[in-house]
């Protein structure tokens, strides 16, 4: 159920009450029609007995699952009351709206614009939006539940709980610990060299101006030249999200250069949800790769006598993390995404994994190309990455250079079975590990974010940021360095070993199956 209200996460409108609101729920269950009033799910969500019409359904449901729906029900999302009208009128929150529509038997359009008056009105008239007020504000007298659509959800919720629950355990389970494991904090403790920054913007060939900077270090010069890593941010953000892992990087020697792209960062989100600006154009963000080689292409022609562009490191996140994915060579795979986008036309199929409705807001084949490999990218980190259905297990094969995956078992945005643990195996490169943070949210790793609720930032945010600068430090030296003598993040072969520190430890490995996978989780299988 945290899907669905994160998926209404930016709604919220200044606007008048509904002149009427829903007054029951009603379903078919077999051969009989059930009917629950909503003021008995208010009454339970606010903590009394359950009513007469709804403990007879909820004799149905398992002690824990009462205890999940209960605290559904009550589940808040921060709601900013100037989003809604905006993001509705986009074609990620129209998606949205159009598979939450698919729980309502009733014809599409009607479910969908009653819908969505009851979240503009529900995020309008309350402090933080609940599944329970979105009911109660429901514009007609009685709400039909499409009863199949509804077990589709709570079966993809209920996976979604067991694999938060159980995933990391079971993961930890299919190898051994070798002697000895990199100390992650040791790892991120800052160099002595110090570093000089520079902004600067550039023309490109999607969009006139981007946004970008550079750390050089002191040591870098012609006849030691320092090694490139590239920083990718992901959608709403910006090049300062990361610039964390970039300073840690730059105090030891490496040169780092970032940028805001064009159609995704947070500046542009921001003025289109306001409606300052318009959405990114379909497809926008597929071209990304193509930004980070001109950035490349930036740095050699300023710098190029002092920094080796020719040896360069990606490290991205969400949406940067498909784009250096795609600089590493897995190729975009467009059959895969218009076949992994045939379910949100399912009436019987909600999909409400954000990661999955954005890719499919424009599946046909609008980026003329494939391949975004860049031959100067030798290794390639990728941070709660966004790639399935864009990538199949067959774009993932096509992946030219180590690459460390990086997976939260809390992330709801992209989360971590169908966008990284699948993905992972497809990898054939030698020396890429999979890392399975437990705890670990969409936005743990992103520095200025502390003012989002605990629930979506998750916890010790200073300490997973620590995680991710001495995972980044230790890859890079082993395989952009070459220093065969640095602790590798995961034990050759099948095994699997623990570092970092509670509450978020990490586990890392070298290799997963789909067997291995299936035999963790039963009944888990690749996106179509």
């Amino acid at each position: 159920m945290k899907r669905f209200l994160f998926a209404l996460i930016g709604l919220g409108a200044l606007v008048s009450a509904p002149a009427s609101s829903a007054e029951r729920l009603s379903f078919q269950l077999g051969e009989f029609e059930r009917s629950i009033p909503i003021d008995e799910l208010a009454d339970y969500a606010g903590g009394q007995s359950p009513g007469t019409a709804l403990a007879d359904v909820l004799r149905l449901f398992k002690p824990s699952e009462k205890q999940a729906f209960r605290k559904a029900l009550n589940q808040s999302a921060p709601v900013n009351a100037l989003m809604a009208s905006n993001f509705l009128s986009t074609p990620l929150g129209k998606r949205t709206v159009q598979q939450l529509a698919k729980l309502i038997n009733q014809p599409t359009d009607v479910a969908g614009n009653a819908l969505a008056s009851a979240l503009i009105n529900a995020a309008a008239n309350s402090d933080g939006l609940r599944l329970i007020d979105v009911l109660q504000a429901y514009p007609l007298p009685t709400i039909a539940i499409n009863v199949s659509a509804v077990g589709s959800l709570l079966r993809s919720l209920t996976q979604e709980f067991n694999l938060q629950n159980k995933l990391y355990s079971r993961l930890s389970e299919l190898g051994g610990t070798p002697e000895t494991a990199p100390d992650l904090q040791v790892a991120a403790q800052p160099g002595n060299t110090g570093f000089e920054q520079v902004s600067f913007t550039f023309k490109g060939r999607v969009v006139d101006s981007v946004k970008a900077g550079v750390y050089l270090p002191e040591t870098s010069t012609a006849s030691s030249q320092a090694p490139l890593v590239v920083l990718a941010p992901g959608l709403n953000t910006d090049m300062n999200a990361l610039l964390y892992v970039g300073q840690t990087l730059a105090s030891h020697g490496y040169a780092v250069a970032s940028l805001d792209f064009p159609f995704t960062s947070a500046d542009t989100m921001t003025a289109a949800i306001k409606g300052t600006g318009a959405m990114p154009p379909a497809n926008a963000w597929y071209r990304q790769p193509i930004t980070v080689t001109e950035l490349i292409d930036q740095v050699e022609k300023r710098w190029g006598d002092r920094v080796d562009t020719q040896r360069v490191g990606v490290l991205g996140q969400s949406l940067g993390g498909y784009t250096v994915t795609a600089l590493a060579g897995a190729q975009l795979d467009w059959p895969h995404l218009v076949r992994g986008c045939e379910q949100l036309n399912d009436p019987s199929t909600v999909v409400l994994n954000p990661a999955i409705v954005w890719q499919c807001v424009a599946p046909e084949r609008v980026v003329k190309r494939t391949n975004f490999r860049d031959p100067r990218v030798k290794v390639a980190v990728a941070v709660n990455p966004v790639t399935n259905p864009i990538f199949s297990s067959r774009s993932m094969s096509r992946v030219a250079v180590p690459m460390l995956v990086i997976a939260g078992m809390n992330d709801v945005f992209a989360p971590p079975v169908s966008q990284q643990l699948t993905p992972f195996i497809g990898l054939r490169q030698p020396g890429s590990v999979l890392a399975v943070q437990k705890s670990g949210t969409h936005l743990s790793f992103l520095d200025a974010t502390s003012n989002l609720p605990p629930v979506i930032t998750g916890p010790a945010q200073s300490l997973a940021r620590q995680e991710l600068q001495g995972m980044a430090k230790l890859f890079f030296d082993r395989h952009l360095l070459g220093q065969a003598g640095t602790l590798p993040l995961a034990p050759v072969g099948n095994g699997a070993f623990q570092s970092g520190s509670a509450p978020l430890p990490l586990l890392f490995r070298s290799s997963l199956t789909m067997q291995q996978l299936e035999t963790v989780e039963p009944g888990l299988k690749e996106v179509p």
